[in-house]
């Protein structure tokens, strides 16, 4: 029996079990944190459901410092671990949703909500491959471990604390990339711009918003700015919307204050050719006008310098690896606040041949007028490759191929895995190349069919690692 049609019987209870994740709004919280819940009430509570699955489901499970669950199939006392590495926090949701992010329904075929695609389907999927592989009590030589984190899309502050206690695996893969094997993926590194916010004159921005994170492409923008003629701020607002159909947005104006809000499109910051980033564009619009001191040169650099720019071409960044591709960039995060400080994060992603240092130094070099602090957020990651000659890479690429017909190299991923902190690590699904990536974005959805078919593969795969 092929491994598909031995998986798709477990559909029905693996979607009951994914809307039980997905109804959890895993998304960091500060006004929550306490040692007992450090990223938050609601990410406590989707550990808490993990391990309920596993206790019903008779797999050894427990919990690091309150921050990583791991579930665990095989022989206790075995030396070596097959880890899969996933992680169960998620992005806000943002705007432009047509359903509830936390409601999730099934529509066409596609199953909807905030985490569908990045990464609470191919969690449960990996989780539901470890239940078959135990509901056939099949014996393994390697035990396997799946290994759930809740700082992945902030930062990194929790699997560094589970490998410290429980160790580092022998090999593993996450379920949080793409298929066939992502065996290299690029370095990611936010650069932070601090700088002060003063304005004055007949054009005024009072303020600038646009982003929440600097690994997703901001979709929505807003500003307030005291300009003499309000009439004429709208109506070349109107026109420049009109240049652009991907972009929409309306003005209003209060007292001489025009208040402006474009829509882009949002996606994930490591793939940002994938949207419109509507914070690059508000400045680019706004820039035109007579605004002075900081608010002319905050304006110029993110509306002209770092503008359309994902190939940081402008920053003197261009730079290309035979092996692992382009440097590029996302300009996650824009905040003016008239008279305060205003802050810029510029999230970077660049293959082997570019180091931190190079980065801050071209965007210093770079920064003109703009008196800005330039300063490396933590968290950061140098690039990771794992040979192709590697085992793990080997027999993830064969049953891949096995399973869909088709061999595909293994590849370089713009993304950061977790699968990038073991030394034999490596990114393995769920995202198939047919899908479109919906990941960080509004209306994040992942096929239904996808479900079972990403956890038959990873079910022959931990199968043959752990064997």
């Amino acid at each position: 029996m092929e491994w598909f049609e031995r998986t798709k019987p477990y559909e029905a209870d693996l979607i009951a079990d994914l809307n039980q994740i997905v109804k959890i709004p895993s998304i960091l919280d500060p006004n929550t944190q306490s040692d007992r819940t450090p990223f938050g009430v609601d990410m406590a509570r989707a550990l808490a459901k993990m391990e309920e699955l596993a206790a019903r489901d008779g797999f050894r499970y427990g919990r690091v410092d309150n921050m990583v669950t791991w579930i665990e199939y095989g022989p206790a006392d075995a030396a070596e671990t097959v880890a899969i590495l996933t992680h169960i926090d998620i992005v806000p949701a943002g705007e432009g949703w047509l359903r509830d992010p936390f409601k999730p329904e099934i529509l066409d075929g596609l199953y909807f909500g905030r985490g569908s695609a990045d990464v609470k389907a191919d969690l449960m999927s990996a989780y539901y491959a470890m239940k078959y592989l135990a509901d056939h009590e099949i014996t393994l030589t390697r035990k396997i471990r799946l290994i759930i984190g809740t700082d992945e899309e902030n930062g990194w502050r929790d699997l560094p604390s589970y490998f410290e206690v429980e160790g580092e695996p022998t090999m593993g893969f996450s379920p949080d990339g793409a298929f066939p094997v992502v065996n290299g993926e690029k370095a990611f590194q936010t650069v932070q711009l601090r700088f002060a916010n003063q304005t004055t004159g007949d054009y005024v921005l009072r303020r600038f918003i646009a982003g929440s994170r600097p690994n997703v492409v901001p979709g929505e923008a807003r500003a307030r700015v005291s300009v003499p003629n309000p009439a004429q701020v709208q109506n070349e607002f109107a026109a420049y919307l009109a240049q652009y159909p991907f972009l929409s947005g309306q003005s209003e104006v209060r007292d001489q204050e025009v208040r402006l809000l474009l829509k882009g499109v949002q996606a994930h910051g490591a793939y940002p050719q994938d949207g419109e980033n509507a914070g690059t564009y508000l400045a680019n619009f706004l820039r035109r006008f007579a605004f002075n001191a900081d608010a002319k040169t905050f304006l110029d650099f993110i509306g002209r310098v770092v503008h359309d720019d994902i190939g940081a071409e402008n920053l003197g960044l261009r730079y290309h690896d035979d092996v692992m591709g382009d440097l590029t960039l996302n300009v996650g995060v824009m905040r003016f606040s008239q008279n305060g400080q205003g802050t810029i994060l510029l999230n970077f992603r660049y293959p082997q041949g570019v180091n931190v240092q190079a980065v801050t130094t071209q965007v210093q070099r770079h920064l003109g007028d703009f008196a800005a602090t330039v300063e490396v957020w933590p968290g950061g990651m140098e690039p990771h490759l794992v040979p192709e000659t590697d085992e793990l890479v080997g027999t993830l690429s064969l049953v891949y191929a096995k399973q869909t017909g088709m061999y595909m190299n293994p590849r370089t991923s713009n993304g950061g895995s977790y699968a990038r902190l073991l030394k034999r690590g490596v990114a393995f699904g769920g995202q198939f190349p047919d899908v479109p990536v919906t990941s960080h974005q509004a209306n994040e959805s992942t096929p239904v069919a996808n479900l079972t078919r990403s956890m038959a593969i990873f079910a022959e795969s931990l199968l043959k690692l752990a064997k």
